[in-house]
């Protein structure tokens, strides 16, 4: 087991020093997006913790994680703290380099190539290199709430207050206008990008220019993203605490109620794709759902004791993890059973992420990135 870390002593804008980062080795383009599962950080190639698990070390920051951890080039899980921190973990627990922002982070970063961009309250996004260093900041309209989206040639794409997309090298490629602010996960859809818009509408833009394609109203607040489905579709939970599809041209396909829909208790998880086609998603009646793609149907409910706004990781056997309001992390199987749930002390709104096979990592309240693994 590795000691727990604190960090909050390091000043500002400073890395760790170079010594205490591995040597770095060049390597093709990688990109990591918290939008972007198909691409492997979602845990698609990897293999989930799914016997026996415990909290195997933990990684302290000064204030709440919300921030749900990428995957680097190297294999190291950076994320963003409220002490306004951005860390870089490797699978031992070592804090391989640290940078402190001028303001809390709520983003979730991505990665592409050596580097890591994550945007701030301060209205700025950076992109830091390998060893924590800034590489460039940009001025934001808004203050940055939403997770970084990299697309595969390695524009990011950033949105706060509008959407706009900048090159590795920090080159403004275009500007967007959005409806309103944007808490959730950007998803791509074929050869379109989803930006959800907190007023209660999906943006669907050309990522080659900007240009929107069209917008679809869907009458309740947005929080948390959608997730594309392989023919064009999309799901999205809204604060009506229903969860919806929509079909490639904008098109109402199905709307499933959550049991506290009636309560006026919603959903603000992003939801999650199974191999299998089953959606995967949390709500603020304690219920973890798992909704058929195709049609809606209820497959299963996990109850938690406590509001789930976690956005569920799936590896590639189908089990799904997710965090809750209740302290725990939650691991249901393919056949739609509770496998088990580790506490950790403090609530969990972060995603989880695969770190390795067998190793999951995740925020939570108590200011810790936590790693939970299986028993040797």
């Amino acid at each position: 087991m590795v000691a727990a870390l604190c960090l909050s002593g390091l000043g500002s804008g400073r890395a760790l020093p170079a010594q205490e980062v591995g040597p770095h080795r060049p390597a093709a383009l990688f990109v990591s997006s918290f939008g972007s599962p198909a691409i492997g950080v979602d845990g698609a190639s990897l293999r989930g913790p799914h016997r026996a698990p415990a909290v195997v070390w933990r990684v302290r920051t000064a204030r709440r994680v919300f921030s749900s951890p990428a995957l680097t080039r190297d294999g190291w899980a950076v994320f963003g703290s409220l002490d306004g921190t951005v860390q870089a973990v490797d699978g031992r627990g070592v804090v391989r380099w640290s940078h402190r922002l001028a303001s809390r982070v709520f983003s979730s970063p991505a990665t592409v190539g050596e580097l890591t961009v994550i945007g701030s309250d301060a209205r700025e996004v950076v992109a830091l290199d390998a060893r924590g260093a800034l590489r460039w900041r940009a001025t934001l309209p808004q203050d940055m709430d939403a997770p970084v989206f990299a697309q595969p040639d390695g524009v990011v794409l950033v949105a706060s207050g509008d959407l706009r997309a900048y090159s590795r090298a920090g080159e403004l490629r275009w500007t967007a206008a959005l409806a309103g602010h944007v808490f959730g996960p950007i998803a791509r859809a074929g050869a379109e990008v989803l930006v959800p818009e907190m007023r209660g509408s999906v943006a669907v833009i050309d990522p080659a220019d900007g240009r929107l394609v069209r917008r679809v109203e869907l009458g309740s607040f947005l929080y948390g993203g959608p997730v594309a489905l392989a023919d064009g579709a999309f799901v999205v939970g809204l604060a009506d605490g229903t969860v919806r599809c929509v079909d490639a041209a904008g098109q109402p396909r199905w709307t499933f109620r959550t049991d506290g829909a009636a309560r006026r208790l919603g959903v603000r998880a992003t939801p999650a794709l199974r191999p299998d086609g089953v959606i995967v998603v949390g709500a603020e009646d304690g219920g973890i759902y798992g909704l058929r793609a195709a049609d809606g149907a209820r497959v299963f409910r996990v109850a938690t004791g406590a509001p789930v706004r976690s956005r569920a990781c799936v590896d590639r056997d189908g089990w799904a993890f997710v965090g809750g309001e209740d302290d725990q992390v939650h691991a249901v199987a393919p056949d739609g059973a509770e496998a088990w749930r580790v506490t950790v002390g403090a609530d969990v709104d972060s995603g989880p992420r695969l770190l390795a096979d067998g190793l999951l990592v995740v925020g939570a309240d108590d200011g810790a990135l936590h790693a939970i693994a299986e028993a040797p």
